[in-house]
């Protein structure tokens, strides 16, 4: 059933690739949280003094739960607004992500999992967006006291409103020092290549550097409950590369609760 899943959506991912919006933030293969409830929320803003490349944003609100051992399904809405002055908010699009564990945690050289997303666009008229798929590989590794964690993304738009064509790959990287459950420094890198097969030079492509903090504390050492946790991420990543924002702020806000 697992692989069955897994292989269709990822024929759903191939047949249909990049998204409107930048993802600074790591998708996690062994967070399936089975048994748990999770309201999350993740943001990041771009700051420029280049106008056109200022002021861009991005926010999330997500619910999801471990639907089984091995499958961790959310419900996104998505909130965007472009770099740019006079740029508006607006509720961007419904998305629904899936995380499928491939290994059991410890088993093999390093965890693996498979992630698959379907995003619905809600933007109508001039500020029409494509529909999206994305789907990649997810993988993890534990060296000592330390955490590294990879994903490798491809999107590919879909629908009338479609601004390009291929598969568009993205990365993101997370080396994590497990210092201290409340707080433990990190380091990630943030890319994108743009479409394959039209691949432009490095200084045109997406690249973000920078520390991050990571950290998780039990409500009942907040008082406010017997069980449950809260976790947090917030960083500054820099822009790498001319292409790239000069400077982004990014924090996640994640509240799990068991049922």
């Amino acid at each position: 059933m697992k692989w069955l899943a897994v292989g269709v959506l990822a024929a759903l991912a191939l047949s249909a690739a990049p998204r409107a919006h930048a993802d600074y933030y790591i998708i996690y293969p062994d967070e399936i949280d089975l048994g748990e409830l999770e309201v999350e929320h993740n943001g990041d803003a771009s700051f420029d003094h280049r106008p056109a490349n200022n002021g861009a944003q991005t926010e999330t609100l997500d619910f999801g739960t471990g639907l089984t051992p091995w499958w961790h399904s959310e419900l996104e809405v998505l909130l965007d607004r472009a770099a740019g002055p006079y740029q508006p908010d607006m509720v961007d699009g419904l998305v629904s992500e899936n995380t499928f564990l491939l290994t059991e945690p410890g088993e093999y050289w390093a965890d693996a999992a498979i992630y698959a997303e379907y995003g619905q666009s809600l933007t109508t008229g001039n500020r029409a967006g494509p529909n999206e798929v994305t789907f990649g590989p997810l993988f993890q590794k534990d060296i000592g006291r330390t955490t590294h964690t990879v994903n490798l993304l491809l999107t590919r738009q879909l629908g009338p409103d479609q601004t390009t064509q291929g598969l568009d790959f993205s990365y993101a990287w997370q080396s994590r020092w497990n210092l201290w459950a409340p707080l433990s420094p990190a380091i990630e890198i943030y890319g994108g290549t743009g479409i394959l097969g039209q691949v432009p030079r490095i200084a045109r492509q997406q690249l973000l550097v920078g520390p991050v903090a990571v950290g998780q504390l039990g409500l009942s050492a907040l008082g406010l409950g017997h069980a449950g946790k809260i976790k947090y991420e917030i960083g500054w990543l820099f822009g790498a590369t001319t292409a790239s924002p000069q400077g982004t702020l990014r924090w996640r806000l994640e509240l799990e609760i068991p049922f």
